[in-house]
């Protein structure tokens, strides 16, 4: 590769780069947008107009404000599987298991309080929608959960009975939890993962099979 080659190269990175970031601007910008106005009100002008660019440069990403909440949801929705499916696969153990994936869900609330409230929160319907070219729903995640609890059932770690009903008592303490942090200030981050720890054990002892 000749001089004038590499230039080349490294403007067409250099160009790709802006437009990623360019285009995660604008995903951050919707995302706070959209909390502040609500779906009716939101619209990729005023998404543009914050992120300092005009209404035009952003239908170049977007065709619409349903595209553009979708990718939201979908950037966030990727951090999170990415956090929830290694907590899943960071231990054979399968009661570890169970308070690792709380713990990464908490994580996850505590860390993209924006991403969580959108997906979570308001535009909770885009869960039960499949991803472009995917046969599943993005919630199947949450299949883990099921299966973490089945796996203890089988093993006799705690009482049988139904893992989908369980689950869902899982999920609704890890998203009580977040839910807390987000809309009361005096559930501070170390008081949300303290109350994580312990609520996290007394679940786990009552769920244990009786002696």
């Amino acid at each position: 590769m000749n001089s004038a080659e590499r230039l080349r190269e490294a403007s067409l990175q250099r160009r790709d780069q802006e437009k990623q970031e360019l285009r995660q601007l604008f995903l951050d910008t919707a995302a706070e947008l959209f909390l502040e106005q609500g779906h009716e009100r939101f619209s990729l002008r005023q998404v543009a107009e914050r992120a300092g660019y005009s209404p035009a440069t952003i239908y170049h990403y977007f065709e619409n404000k349903d595209d553009l909440l979708s990718h939201v949801i979908d950037e966030g929705y990727q951090l999170f599987k990415k956090q929830f499916i290694a907590a899943s696969t960071s231990t054979t153990d399968p009661i570890a298991r169970l308070i690792a994936l709380g713990r990464a869900y908490i994580d996850f609330g505590l860390q993209h309080p924006i991403y969580y409230q959108v997906i979570f929160m308001r535009r909770s319907d885009f869960l039960m929608r499949p991803r472009s070219g995917e046969q599943q729903p993005r919630a199947v995640t949450f299949q883990v959960v099921q299966q973490a609890i089945q796996e203890a059932m089988e093993a006799g770690l705690i009482q049988q009975g139904d893992a989908e009903t369980f689950g869902d008592a899982f999920w609704a303490w890890m998203h009580g939890l977040v839910a807390l942090s987000i809309s009361m200030p005096m559930f501070t981050e170390e008081r949300v993962r303290q109350v994580h720890a312990e609520f996290g054990r007394f679940l786990i002892q009552g769920l244990q099979p009786a002696s």
